[in-house]
């Protein structure tokens, strides 16, 4: 008979049933859990008929013992994972626990005579029987390492598989890219996730920008998310979910989603990890983190902060013609910009009883950042090449006091045995910022001109955000969710002239813009399997937006309201176990940012301008993807998306003017086809991920009266490599390689790219140290385009950077002290 792969039989099950206890990674374990599943209810029954006999009956005492050991193989090495059961002599499961990463594992029972076990994905490795009359301590319960229990060892391969609309990548606790690594630094040696060198930025397919969450939740922005990736060690994250296009569980829109799920186990009562880097380009620039995490009882604490003192240099040459006017203008900018960040974040979890729990979630981020820009501005007549004027600018753009500040309160009821539940979530938003834009025009016949602009913005958002999953005994489910948020947005903007002695408001610009929005959004899924090699996800999402945008000045508004349906749909066809099918449907739409609704107009030089555009219409898209996997390692997908009303940056030549604005051009359909794969060689010495992008689009449409016609084929591909170098696999070297042959859109055509990143790490004990350098191939960026009225060439430099970082975990080695002490006492 056909099957779904095993690894979706596994998550769809272990959703249910104490995915955290059994690891989603164990799959034959699912046969135990399921049996552990109906005991819950009955253990319930029991409990409550204990509690009324011990009321009526209080000369009866029941006593809880405790059973505990260790599970080794003959040469002494742990078994991580292995299943401990606690039978009656007739063979009904009482009690189950998972031995921890050094084999320990412990269970309380009442007094009496049992059936004692020990299962291995689902091989049983060990069992006797056992009369319990007070604790009991079974010591080293040694495993014969046969041929056998090699073969279903964990393996230290990562694991990444698509799950109807989204890859779970899994196994990573286990596996030996996750060693001594940052959370941020193992994504990218997931196949499809791109991190950018310096760790600002994470994409998808090297195309796609996603949004991040942090156990199903925004913790304040991708700038928070980040920090807090880059303190949060690898080996405590539980899962990644990559989704490259969000079905209805999620708020419509074109970013992809990278989902990191931590592990709140309890095998590990603290951790600290202490990071530091140094890296050289230019200049120079210094971070460090600090990660905590603890547990006790019901209570579960994870917290840290990221610090980061930038500086960073900056130079682009751009070159503009205006055909009409035959007018060349050359403009030159060097900027540097300094900075100091700050980034505290908690988390707290606290269990109240068996099937509720609540959290609380905290995050900031504090800058202070400052560029300062030269830029000089030549003007030539294109017929006889000559210079016909000058002129220097001088920028000083100073944000002050900027910070973020972000809150969640969560809370979460199991409603059966089947783990349907309820959870609700309470976030709040809020973002200040103080900046001054200093300028100074130096023109050639000497006269100088010193003017500032002052857009200080403030934003407040509230949400409140409920689910409902209802899961079914057939391993289907429904999951409904509503949620609404209200935004307040202002920006105040002061526009002033330097009289010789203070900056002097000018009426014409000065202006203060306020924009309120409210949103409303419904939500369905349904998870259905028709069989065990055939199921369906399909899913339908409801959105409202009102939005009213005033200007103080005068009477100008800008009101939005609109309301759209979004539909999603994954079906999931299991060929057999080694080769599986998805086909995927999703719908989504691309608001107007809030920042091209402000209607400022914003001075970057002598001869140019910002203009926003409050008037940008939404970007409507519709994608269907078929995905085949096979052999777990291979994936290879096909894809097409339909888009309405693109809209981008433009830079036009009006008048001798740059002026640079956002607006619509045109509908885009694009092909394209994926495939990537990964592969452990040589007995896990060398980790090796492939990755290979071919997509084809063309536009239709019209920009300022000229039609715009776009056809452009784009072809990328990315090689990731991890070299281990000894036994113990302590030393490693990354080289990843990229290449992008260049692409056309409206805003023009870009050249090739290539990318090298090297890095060399060695562990020493809990201690680990790495030098490495990034954009060591990379070109300088160069930007062509040209229509019947204008042209320019952009190009941007680039400078290599090195660096060197270090990392030192704390508790580790404390809790590996008593673990030695305790097998000691067990051995005399």
């Amino acid at each position: 008979m056909n099957k779904l792969g095993l690894e979706e039989k596994r998550n769809i099950r272990q959703e249910r049933n104490f995915s955290e206890s059994y690891r989603y990674r164990i799959e034959e374990v699912n046969m135990v859990q399921k049996i552990y599943s109906d005991m819950r209810g009955r253990k319930m029954i029991l409990k409550s008929t204990l509690l009324f006999f011990l009321f009526l009956s209080p000369f009866f005492l029941f006593s809880q013992t405790k059973i505990k050991g260790q599970v080794l193989t003959t040469d002494s090495n742990s078994i991580e994972f292995a299943t401990v059961l606690l039978l009656t002599k007739e063979g009904k499961l009482l009690k189950s626990d998972i031995s921890d990463e050094n084999g320990f594992f412990q269970i309380e029972e009442e007094q009496g005579e049992y059936l004692f076990k020990i299962a291995y994905l689902g091989n049983e490795l060990f069992e006797k029987e056992i009369n319990i009359k007070e604790n009991v301590d079974l010591g080293v319960i040694r495993i014969d390492y046969g041929t056998e229990l090699k073969e279903i060892m964990i393996e230290s391969k990562l694991k990444m598989k698509k799950n109807f609309d989204k890859y779970e990548v899994t196994n990573i606790s286990n596996s030996i890219l996750a060693k001594n690594k940052s959370t941020l630094e193992f994504l990218n040696t997931v196949p499809i996730v791109n991190v950018a060198p310096d760790g600002k930025s994470v994409k998808i397919k090297n195309s796609k920008s996603v949004s991040i969450l942090i156990n199903g939740r925004n913790v304040g922005g991708n700038d928070v998310a980040l920090s807090m990736l880059q303190s949060i060690p690898a080996v405590d994250i539980k899962k990644i979910e990559v989704i490259e296009n969000p079905g209805s569980s999620y708020r419509a829109g074109d970013n992809g989603i990278i989902n990191v799920i931590v592990n709140k186990t309890k095998e590990q009562p603290f951790k600290v990890v202490l990071n530091a880097k140094s890296t050289q380009s230019f200049y120079n620039t210094q971070d460090g983190s600090a990660y905590l995490a603890f547990s006790k009882d019901k209570w579960a604490v994870t917290s840290g902060v990221k610090l980061e003192n930038s500086k960073n240099k900056a130079y682009r040459y751009d070159s503009y013609i205006d055909f009409k006017s035959n007018d060349e203008t050359q403009i030159e900018n060097n900027a540097i910009t300094k900075g100091t960040n700050y980034t505290p974040y908690v988390n707290i979890d606290y269990t109240l009883s068996k099937n509720q729990t609540i959290g609380m979630s905290f995050s900031s981020r504090f800058s202070n950042n400052e560029t300062n820009r030269d830029i000089v501005s030549s003007y030539y007549n294109v017929t006889n090449n000559q210079l016909d004027s000058l002129n220097i600018a001088k920028n000083k753009d100073k944000i002050s006091n900027y910070h973020v500040v972000y809150y969640n309160l969560n809370h979460k009821i199991v409603l059966d045995t089947l783990d349907s539940n309820i959870s609700s979530d309470f976030n709040y938003y809020n973002s200040r910022n103080n900046r001054d834009m200093f300028n100074t025009f130096s023109y050639a016949n000497d006269i100088e001109k010193r003017f500032l602009q002052n857009p200080d913005n403030t934003t407040e958002l509230i949400e409140f955000k409920t689910d409902y999953e209802k899961n079914f005994k057939d391993s289907s489910k429904l999951t409904t969710g509503i949620n609404y948020s209200k935004s307040n947005i202002q920006s105040d903007n002061f526009f002033g002239n330097y009289n010789g002695v203070e900056y002097v408001s000018d009426d014409r610009q000065t202006n203060v813009f306020k924009y309120k929005e409210d949103y409303f959004a419904l939500f369905a899924n349904y998870r259905k399997l028709f069989s065990e090699s055939f199921g369906l996800l399909i899913g339908l999402r409801y959105e409202y937006l009102s939005a009213k945008g005033t200007l103080k000045s005068d009477s100008e508004t800008v009101k939005i309201s609109n309301s759209n349906l979004f539909p999603s749909l994954a079906l999931l066809y299991g060929i057999n176990d080694e080769h599986q099918l998805t086909l995927n449907f999703a719908s989504s739409i691309t608001r107007t940012p809030y920042s091209n609704l402000n209607p400022f107009i914003y001075i970057n030089s002598p001869n140019s301008i910002r203009v926003n555009n409050p008037y940008l219409k939404n970007t409507k898209k519709s994608f269907v993807g078929l995905t085949y996997t096979f052999f777990d390692d291979y994936n290879l997908e096909l894809g097409y998306a339909k888009t309405h009303n693109l809209f981008n940056n433009f830079d036009a030549v009006i008048d001798n003017v740059i002026v640079n604005t956002i607006d619509n051009f045109g509908n885009g359909d694009g092909y394209g086809g994926n495939f990537y794969f990964n592969k452990n060689l040589f007995k896990n010495h060398w980790s090796f991920s492939f990755s290979m992008s071919l997509e084809m689009y063309k536009v239709r449409g019209e920009y300022n009266n000229i039609p715009v016609k776009i056809d452009n084929t784009n072809f990328y591909f990315n090689i990731k490599n991890n070299l281990f170098f000894d036994k113990k696999k302590n030393t490693v070297l990354t080289l990843t390689y990229g290449y992008d042959n260049g692409f056309e859109d409206i805003f023009g055509k870009v050249n090739a790219q290539h990318s090298l990143n090297l890095d060399l790490g060695r562990s020493f004990n809990d201690f680990y140290v790495s030098i490495g350098a990034y954009d060591l191939l990379k070109p300088d960026t160069n930007m062509r385009f040209s229509n019947s009225a204008y042209s320019f060439n952009k190009k941007q430099e680039y400078f290599k950077s090195y660096f060197i970082s270090m990392r030192y975990t704390l508790g580790n080695k404390r809790i590996k002290n008593v673990i030695s002490k305790e097998q000691n006492e067990r051995l005399n």
